[in-house]
């Protein structure tokens, strides 16, 4: 069994010892479970309880708990039958109310009014605003008043984009009322523009399905670029549509000579030129032949 199901198990058994405790007069219909165990703890078994009583006199049972087998007998005789008025007052406990000693029975019982330590009403702390419009309670002052809280019941809204927080207005709420959304999903395809995928006047987006690229915005098939071939730093997609960062140096613009004597070259190192360098040839030739 779960806990929960354990706590009401012991909230009924509580419940049922509670109402034979008011019945029995041992205890109040608030009184804790520890508090019930005592009570009955404190009744006494007397088994079966017999007596003689005679005529005129009465009998006080034990209080307790008899088992139904014992008995209550009178001695025949005739008699003038005294009765007995009594006055009790009120308690918080069940009393039962019997002839003192020497009286037959009682002839009236007169229940006083109630104590006013019984009626004290001055912990009460509800206002008008707290109780439901029209019921009727009891102030701290001991006047009569009734209730200004607002009925709302079951109060519902259903939320979209263009109201998406509700206001709970002020009052009681019956419980059953609800605020909720309707959803909707939605697909779009990749474009080549940038697309707003908005809901449907009364709804909410939960869930947007992209389609995949379209083929011809993903054709890299005729890609033949490697890394070598695109400048270093630059980033370009392979045959794989992975993103690959180029390694060509990037030389700028580069300027050199050769003199045609000792040297008939010069080498352009590798990767990019701007296209502003020069290679020229120095004068070393023209000086030689001015000296012929």
């Amino acid at each position: 069994m779960s806990i929960q199901g354990e706590i009401t198990r012991i909230q009924t058994a509580r419940n049922t010892l509670r109402t034979k405790a008011v019945e029995l007069g041992i205890a109040q219909s608030t009184a804790r479970i520890d508090t019930l165990a005592t009570a009955f703890d404190t009744i006494q078994n007397q088994g079966a309880v017999s007596a003689t009583v005679q005529e005129g006199d009465t009998y006080t049972i034990p209080k307790g708990y008899h088992n139904g087998s014992g008995t209550v007998s009178g001695v025949s005789g005739g008699g003038s039958y005294m009765l007995q008025s009594k006055t009790i007052t009120p308690t918080k406990q069940q009393q039962n109310v019997t002839p003192d000693s020497g009286y037959y029975g009682l002839s009236d019982v007169t229940v006083s009014a109630i104590p006013e330590n019984f009626q004290d009403v001055s912990s009460v702390t509800a206002s008008e605003e707290d109780v439901l419009a029209t019921k009727v309670f009891v102030t701290s002052d001991g006047s009569v008043k009734a209730g200004i809280m607002v009925n709302n019941g079951a109060v519902s809204k259903v939320l979209d984009t263009t109201s998406a927080s509700y206001t709970v207005p002020k009052g009681y709420h019956s419980g059953t009322g609800t605020v909720s959304i309707v959803t909707e999903e939605k697909t779009a395809v990749p474009n080549k523009t940038s697309q707003d995928i908005t809901a449907t006047t009364g709804k909410v987006i939960s869930k947007v399905t992209v389609s995949p690229i379209p083929d011809e915005y993903q054709d890299i098939t005729g890609v033949t670029a490697t890394a070598e071939h695109v400048l270093s730093g630059d980033i370009f997609v392979n045959t794989s549509g992975e993103n690959i960062t180029g390694t060509m140096v990037n030389n700028g613009s580069i300027s050199g000579s050769f003199d045609g004597l000792s040297t008939n070259s010069y080498v352009i190192p590798k990767g990019y030129h701007d296209g502003t360098g020069t290679v020229s040839l120095t004068n070393d030739i023209e000086t030689s032949l001015a000296g012929i």
